[in-house]
């Protein structure tokens, strides 16, 4: 389905009364997954991915061991659940792990991992992997690293890995994170690069994609602005930084998960570099959608929190950062994201980053495991406090130029509240008149909560067809109702 946004191309019109509104997911109390083992003890976080894989979901997570030395890991673990909720760690014998290869840890050697199944490749490359590294961190990993850089890998299991090439495929070195776009056909990656805005180095984000073993060069995509630091001081910090950002793709819009880093003062200064630096913050997660592929990412008006930190179980009141991407599970969607005990960079007063290191598994880990979950397609919507319209245009463009049959359609993925109701119309696009036979009295009336409810025109099958007369629109008039997505076609 079409996913409700501002400034989506099959929106003609809108009344004044609409408004945009955010739907915000449940939040599972307890964590999905935190340290448990020597290879994890230390933390858990989901700079990674979830693929359900079958009946099998598989989670790639960054862990984070027990004898951690405060630097970034590189230890990619895999584990394995049925429900996706309770999560078992099978011994793979990869990686020598606290005097142990018997851990759960694959031999992929990168920070900030996401992995992927890519459709187009050959059996021995079904899994794909994006990740950040360096030569300095890879040790006791069996493959070669040039020079620091952003890498890809493959798989035929999603645990033993060949880097293509031991060179970057992009600059810089950080966050990084991809996913399978089915519907262009490639992997589209978000990669953190550093930029001098300001006065300050701050936080951004390129894009680019790769598809058959070529590469794009990357764009600047989501740079952080003035209003993010107004919108940063009036929750009482500073400033903020994109700190990553996770990727839904859909057949029209491209969702992102944005990590709002808001700094709080003092900003370091660091003098090597010559520049200031955000170091101590929360990290919240805003909305951000792209209209059509390559296209400008804009941000819900006003850029409400989706998830605020501040609003997490107590084991994620610090920090909040996204899966690579969500997935569909039955009728819902689901996100998984880990989050910190307290803010990025802070370890408490008087206690030291050592000390801080050498007590995390003796907490449960520095950073746990949760999911976010709701209605599939529920993210933006256009509310209705009374009645108000709104005015679509059909799809039509893909069936005239592949030629194939679609299957012409309406329906909407709305919810009523009491005493609210939707109805639609057909219009003619010329002159805006109802079309005889399709008109709001004729429509079966909806009430209730429905994720994809076929608009119907009493003793009419379907939609008129589109050679039988001029151009139409849908008008659609909601009473007390938000409607979330939509399919239009003819």
């Amino acid at each position: 389905m079409q996913i409700i946004c501002e400034g989506h191309p099959q929106v003609v019109a809108l009344s004044e009364g609409i408004q945009v509104k955010l739907y915000r997911p449940t939040i599972l109390d307890e964590p999905v997954l935190q340290g448990e083992t020597d290879a994890d003890a230390a933390g858990v976080s989901i700079y990674g991915s979830v693929i359900r894989d079958g009946s099998v979901f598989r989670m790639w997570y960054q862990a984070w061991p027990k004898n951690w030395d405060g630097a970034d890991v590189i230890a990619v673990g895999c584990v394995e659940s049925d429900d996706g909720m309770n999560w078992r760690r099978p011994s793979y014998g990869l990686i020598e792990c606290c005097g142990s290869t018997r851990n759960h840890l694959t031999d992929l050697p990168f920070h900030s991992t996401s992995v992927l199944i890519d459709p187009t490749a050959a059996p021995s490359a079904r899994y794909r992997a994006f990740g950040s590294a360096s030569p300095n961190r890879v040790r006791q990993y069996p493959q070669k690293i040039n020079k620091p850089g952003y890498f890809t890998a493959h798989s035929a299991d999603g645990l033993h890995w060949e880097l293509d090439s031991p060179d970057p495929v992009w600059p810089w070195m950080d966050v990084i994170t991809s996913v399978w776009d089915n519907y262009s056909g490639c992997a589209r990656i978000a990669l953190k690069h550093n930029l001098p805005i300001r006065r300050l180095s701050r936080r951004s984000f390129f894009t680019a994609e790769w598809a058959r073993g070529k590469a794009t060069q990357p764009v600047s995509a989501l740079i952080p602005d003035e209003y993010d630091d107004l919108l940063s001081q009036a929750q009482g910090f500073n400033s903020t930084d994109y700190y990553g950002v996770g990727l839904l793709p859909t057949e029209g819009t491209t969702v992102g998960f944005l990590w709002n880093f808001r700094h709080q003062l003092p900003i370091a200064y660091y003098e090597p570099g010559m520049f200031h630096y955000g170091d101590v913050g929360r990290v919240d997660i805003t909305i951000v959608y792209q209209t059509e592929r390559g296209g400008r990412w804009q941000h819900v008006t006003g850029r409400p929190d989706w998830l605020s930190a501040q609003d997490m179980p107590d084991w994620a009141r610090g920090a909040l950062y996204t899966a690579a991407y969500p997935i569909d599970v039955g009728d819902e969607t689901w996100l998984y994201f880990c989050g910190s005990l307290d803010r990025h960079g802070w370890c408490g007063k008087g206690i030291s980053y050592a000390e801080f290191v050498k007590s995390a598994p003796e907490k449960g880990g520095w950073s746990r495991i949760g999911l976010a979950k709701w209605p599939k397609n529920r993210i933006i919507g256009y509310e209705a406090a009374l009645t108000d319209y709104i005015v679509l245009s059909p799809l039509v463009v893909i069936a005239e130029r592949t030629g194939a049959k679609v299957e012409s359609k309406l329906s909407l993925n709305v919810v009523t509240r009491s005493g609210g109701q939707v109805r639609v119309q057909l219009i003619n696009e010329d002159n805006r008149q109802p079309i005889a036979g399709y008109t709001f009295d004729d429509c079966q009336v909806i009430t209730g909560d429905h994720l994809e409810a076929t608009i119907r025109w009493k003793g009419k099958e379907g939609l008129p067809s589109l050679s039988s007369g001029p151009s139409m629109l849908a008008q659609i008039e909601l009473t007390k109702a938000t409607l979330y997505a939509f399919d239009f076609i003819l």
